[in-house]
């Protein structure tokens, strides 16, 4: 007769109340570390926001660059070709001593029929 060798029995593994607050208290840990890195006061939500932010006052910084380029060429247009400041003081409304300027008026623009706004064919 042949005798069967059975596998050791399994030791029944009971985890204690105490190991189980402690896992769940790590789980919840983590859930809440990672919501505060989304949500919180410097979460990526608030970083998203920032770089937009920082990408607009960029765009702002580099029209305001190019505005100042484009007044200091104007200065220096101004201060270098006496047409340039010619041109610039007529345009302002200035003549020389010796002119007179006589404004023409414009045209007054039609006013606008009441009631309907459509064009009538």
């Amino acid at each position: 007769m042949q005798r069967f060798i059975h596998p050791p029995a399994r030791r029944e593994v009971r985890i204690s109340h105490a190991r189980e607050l402690y896992y769940t208290a790590c789980i919840l840990v983590v859930i809440v570390g990672i919501a505060f890195s989304i949500w919180g006061p410097a979460g990526y939500l608030e970083m998203r926001r920032m770089e937009r932010d920082l990408e607009q006052h960029r765009a702002k910084v580099e029209s305001l660059v190019q505005s100042n380029i484009d007044r200091l060429r104007t200065v220096q247009g101004l201060r270098h070709d006496p047409a340039a400041k010619e041109k610039h003081l007529r345009d302002k409304g200035y003549a020389r001593p010796d002119e007179i300027i006589q404004p023409v008026p414009r045209a007054p623009e039609p006013a606008p029929r009441p009631g309907n706004w459509a064009p009538q064919r």
